[in-house]
């Protein structure tokens, strides 16, 4: 494991192809809009609209990070289009695909969980921009503890607004986005036993595959602690 792997997601995947597919259908369109007139027209509009949508949605997809995760020996990185975050495999303490009880069935959810030792070697590094957006994209997270009982609609009221003041279990104080941050780790750990949840549109393989992956990388990772 010298050199680093790096992962480039699913999401990414055929973008080029859909932007050529795109912008050939509109290049083919425009003349017979101009020669047909007003017969068939309805028709090519729509076809054209479709086309256009796979153009933006090819572009959209190119707009994402060539690279999801990068693995090395000691650092677990995430890119993301507006920044990123890093672990040392050492603070983390498990990896896994979060579940939750849905009557008398365990349901699988669509993320990979990772449960960090020591908040106060991750939230410092983080970027007031990503953390807004961190903040934003797992508001679902927590409407979903709702759906499966594990919070009422009042206790969700309350963590959808978090506290700007946050102390760590190292004793550490944080304010603003960190701190909401911090608190928004604690309770989506609460709920799924897991500080931060990535999505499996972010992977290059089905979710359990890719937890093994992870999982090997922290075996070979962490080292003993004094």
């Amino acid at each position: 494991m010298k050199q680093t792997r790096h992962i480039e997601p699913m999401s990414r995947r055929h973008g080029p192809t859909l932007i050529l597919a795109g912008g050939a259908g509109i290049l083919l369109l425009l003349p017979l809009l101009y020669w047909l007139g007003d017969r068939g027209q309805l028709v090519l509009v729509f076809l054209m609209l479709a086309c256009l949508v796979t153009l933006v949605l090819g572009l959209l997809k190119l707009r994402e990070p060539v690279y999801s995760f990068s693995l090395s020996e000691d650092n677990l990185h995430f890119h993301h289009r507006i920044g990123g975050w890093s672990l040392h495999w050492n603070n983390i303490v498990r990896i896994d695909q979060p579940r939750v009880n849905s009557g008398l069935d365990l349901v699988s959810l669509p993320y990979v969980g990772i449960k960090i030792r020591d908040y106060d070697e991750f939230l410092p590094l983080m970027t007031p921009r990503l953390i807004v957006h961190l903040l934003t994209e797992q508001r679902p997270l927590l409407a979903m503890g709702v759906r499966f009982g594990s919070i009422d609609r009042a206790r969700l009221h309350d963590w959808l607004i978090e506290d700007t003041h946050y102390r760590s279990a190292g004793g550490h104080h944080y304010r603003g986005l960190a701190a909401m941050l911090g608190h928004r780790m604690s309770h989506l750990r609460e709920l799924y036993g897991y500080d931060l949840l990535v999505h499996e549109s972010n992977l290059d393989r089905d979710t359990p595959d890719f937890v093994q992956l992870l999982r090997h990388y922290l075996t070979q990772g962490v080292t003993p602690l004094s």
